[in-house]
């Protein structure tokens, strides 16, 4: 059952646990307010590039990807709205500069323990960004594991062939009732091959390579099903008009970061609520847009 409600800024701050404190002009603080059992999905605004932060409740913090290079400023500032001063463990997810641009300067500034990356991949990255001291998972197609607690990921594509997108990854995760498929890679094969193999119904999908027109085919949205739909932005690259489309007319909730500012969904088990924050005009809203709140429960 979808439940909407549709709440002014002053009663927002009282009665709903996120809550967002303005210290000054252009900085704001974000608190998910986060119960043990929670876990908090949170896709930054970047102008160019992926970054995705997983919190628990417990304080742990996972960075899926890292933005490109010249997003560096904006990826430091949104980690601070969210308190976050250190990183358990960065998943990279495709090798081009728009994931992994600011990988080196991550493990520079946040106490990175554990990086996790292709196992096609290993050696080449840990050679690039001088990992020898960290720990380096290689993630196979298969694997499977409990990043948090309660929160199980699971490797269901990682792209063997060579080219740019060599060692992308396809992960489900799994959290409660509450399910995210992280696509890295956009292509119609891999998408068949895919419904062919997993059951994919998932509560939220990030759409692959920006909204490109290389994937995200009906036939996979239809095996899919998401209620939500993550689309980030990539500098001089327009999403797909055909892939927006298709998300239209399957009635999914699209949030493009770009537009909407970042999106955090908070995830309790059988229910989650969405949280969009703009930094640079100190204001939020809850839901699809513009000072609304949705509380989705199944």
């Amino acid at each position: 059952m979808k439940k909407v409600l549709a709440i002014v800024f002053l009663v927002i701050s009282i009665i709903l646990s996120p809550t967002i404190a303005l210290a000054e002009r252009e900085t704001i603080e974000v608190d998910l307010n986060l119960e043990e059992q929670d876990l908090a999905y949170t896709f930054f605004d970047l102008s160019n590039g992926e970054a995705t932060l997983l919190q628990s409740g417990k304080g742990q913090n996972i960075l899926i990807d890292t933005g490109s290079l010249e997003s560096q400023e904006e990826l430091e500032q949104r980690l601070k709205m969210y308190d976050v001063e250190f990183i358990d463990t960065i998943i990279i997810t495709n090798q081009t500069e728009e994931y992994t641009g600011n990988l080196q300067w991550l493990i520079d500034n946040f106490n990175v323990k554990t990086v996790i990356v292709p196992a096609i991949l290993k050696n080449q990255m840990v050679s690039f960004y001088f990992l020898h001291d960290k720990e380096v998972i290689g993630w196979k197609k298969g694997d499977s594991t409990e990043l948090i607690p309660f929160l199980k990921s699971e490797v269901i594509y990682v792209e063997e062939r060579e080219g740019v997108d060599q060692g992308a990854l396809a992960i489900l995760f799994s959290y409660g009732k509450q399910t995210l498929l992280f696509m890295g890679i956009a292509d119609k094969q891999v998408e068949k091959q895919l419904v062919e193999e997993y059951s994919l119904k998932s509560t939220i999908l990030k759409v692959a390579d920006f909204g490109s027109a290389k994937g995200t085919t009906q036939r996979f949205l239809d095996e899919v099903d998401p209620q939500v739909a993550i689309l980030f932005k990539k500098k001089d690259f327009p999403v797909s008009e055909l892939v927006l489309e298709r998300l239209q007319e399957t009635w999914i909730d699209i949030y493009q970061t770009y537009r909407l500012g970042t999106v955090s969904i908070k995830c309790h088990n059988d229910d989650y609520e969405i949280l969009t924050v703009r930094p640079e005009e100190e204001e939020f809203s809850f839901g699809l847009a513009n000072n609304l709140s949705k509380l989705f429960k199944k």
